[in-house]
């Protein structure tokens, strides 16, 4: 069982397909819910093997629920998908001045939006399927997958291709990952309030000769001016020196967690 996050027909559920064609699994079910924490909320319970949830996006950053989720949840990052994202502006039988879209994907084409449509009403829906489904309904564009054309009898107006437009997909289990010798391991710390605390924390891996491959801020929600960070390295935290840096890490800040280590490429 795949759980991710749905309805059919968005940009994850392709995600969640291409991860299970890259197992070699095509007997795989499928699990739409309705939203990202619902789909950590089935691996933790066990109700589904694997979860599929949006992470990061080039253009617009960060999946913030994503990133709480993994604070709360029992769960692993069992693998990641970068997907290209590609666009279809979709019209019903009834053309109307507005178009339907998720927010991440309307402010991703707002600017070419407007240079094919001029002046327009945005409405925003909860998934790029929900906004396909009510072009098809009440009239008016929609803005999402390509595909969500021919399964709600839309016409393509234009497929909007945006440079360097990636989505990073989480792949969620409860299970770990043995090392390939290619891998790269995702951490969340909280620092101590203190001039030089982040320098220091960042100066265990570069001390190692550690690549960092990402690194932002996130509040704690735990009170104003609290953070935690999020840090992607270069490494298995099994072996040396990432096993090494995240010991060091443990004993340096007061709150720490390994979301997980898996191949820089799946499979």
């Amino acid at each position: 069982m795949i759980a991710y996050l749905g309805p059919p027909g968005t940009f994850t559920e392709e995600a969640a397909r291409k991860f299970a064609k890259d197992l070699g699994r095509d007997d795989v079910e499928f699990r739409p819910v309705s939203t990202i924490t619902e789909v950590f909320s089935q691996v933790e319970r066990g109700n589904a093997e694997f979860g599929i949830v949006p992470w990061e996006n080039s253009l617009e950053g960060s999946v913030g629920e994503t990133l709480d989720n993994f604070l709360r949840k029992d769960v692993k990052v069992f693998g990641e998908l970068v997907l290209p994202i590609v666009h279809a502006l979709m019209v019903g039988e009834e053309e109307r001045d507005v178009v339907y879209s998720h927010p991440h994907a309307y402010e991703q084409a707002r600017d070419i939006l407007r240079d094919v449509l001029g002046d327009h009403e945005f409405v925003p829906t909860s998934s790029t399927a929900e906004a396909a489904k009510k072009a098809a309904k009440e009239g008016g564009y929609a803005l999402g997958p390509p595909r969500l054309a021919e399964r709600f009898d839309l016409d393509v107006v234009e497929e909007i291709r945006l440079e360097n437009n990636e989505t990073r997909f989480a792949v969620l289990s409860t299970r770990d990952r043995a090392p390939t010798r290619e891998d790269k391991t995702s951490v969340v710390f909280s620092v101590t309030d203190r001039p030089g605390a982040l320098r220091e924390v960042l100066g265990i891996f570069a001390d190692r000769g550690i690549n960092l491959t990402k690194i932002e801020s996130r509040p704690a929600k735990s009170g104003l001016g609290d953070y935690v960070f999020f840090l992607d390295f270069e490494g298995h935290r099994m072996l040396y020196p990432g096993s090494e840096a995240l010991s060091e890490l443990r004993e340096r800040t007061p709150f720490s967690k390994v979301l997980g280590s898996y191949p820089k490429e799946f499979p």
